[in-house]
C-alpha cells in the first residue's frame, strides 16, 4: 500500500469520527504546520493557535472535505487562509484603537461601536470572498503594505499578476460593499500599518 493509499484510508476512517485517524493527522502534521504559520505571523503562541484552529475546522468539517491530493496540502491551504484572515482582523483592530486614541472621527463614527463592528465586518468578509489566489496577494499588497516586487518575490509570480490580482481586489471589493474608490481606499487604509 502506497502513502497516499494509506493516507486515505486513515482519511476515510476520520470522516466516520474514527479520533484515532484524527490524531494521526494531527501528530503527523503538526510541526511542520506550526513551523507554516510561523512564517506569516512570526509569534509561536499565535502560530500554535492558528494551527489548532485549522484542525478544528478539519475534524468539524471532515465530512464535507473531499480528498484530493493530500491531507498535508489541504492542512497547509487552511493554516494559510486562517493565518491571512488572523492578520487582516489584527491591522482592522489596530486601526480602529490608533483611530480612537487620535480621536479621528472624519467620515465615520469612529465612538459608533456597533457601526464599525458592522463596517469591520463587511471589509472582512468582502475580501474573503475574493478567489483565493486574488485573496493572498490583496492581503499581501494592501493590507501587509508589501510592494508588487515583493508580494511577485514571495509568491513566485510575475509582478504583472500580482497588479491585476490587486486590481481584481480593488474592483471586487468595491463593488461587493458599493463604495466610491476614495472610500474604499480610507477603509483599507485602517488596515494598514
Amino acid at each position: 500500500m502506497t502513502n497516499v493509499d494509506n493516507e486515505l484510508t486513515v482519511f476515510l476512517q476520520m470522516q466516520q469520527g474514527d479520533r484515532r485517524a484524527f490524531e494521526y493527522f494531527f501528530n503527523t502534521y503538526v510541526d511542520m504546520l506550526h513551523a507554516y504559520a510561523l512564517g506569516y505571523c512570526r509569534d509561536s503562541d499565535v502560530a500554535e493557535d492558528l494551527v489548532q484552529e485549522a484542525f478544528v475546522r478539519f475534524w468539524t468539517m471532515r465530512e464535507k472535505i473531499t480528498y484530493s491530493e493530500s491531507i498535508y496540502g489541504y492542512l497547509q491551504r487552511t493554516v494559510r487562509n486562517t493565518c491571512i484572515n488572523q492578520k487582516v482582523r489584527e491591522r482592522v483592530e489596530e486601526r480602529y484603537r490608533q483611530e480612537m486614541l487620535n480621536g479621528e472621527t472624519e467620515e465615520f463614527d469612529w465612538e459608533n461601536d456597533d457601526a464599525l463592528e458592522e463596517l469591520r465586518k463587511l471589509l472582512l468578509d468582502a475580501i474573503d470572498r475574493l478567489p483565493e489566489k486574488c485573496r493572498e496577494i490583496f492581503v499581501l499588497s494592501c493590507v501587509e503594505g508589501l510592494k508588487y516586487q515583493e508580494v511577485a518575490d514571495k509568491l513566485g509570480v510575475t509582478i504583472n499578476t500580482v497588479k491585476t490580482q490587486v486590481r481584481f481586489g480593488y474592483k471586487k471589493v468595491r463593488s461587493d460593499l458599493n463604495l466610491p474608490g476614495t472610500t474604499l481606499f480610507m477603509l483599507l487604509s485602517m488596515l494598514l500599518k
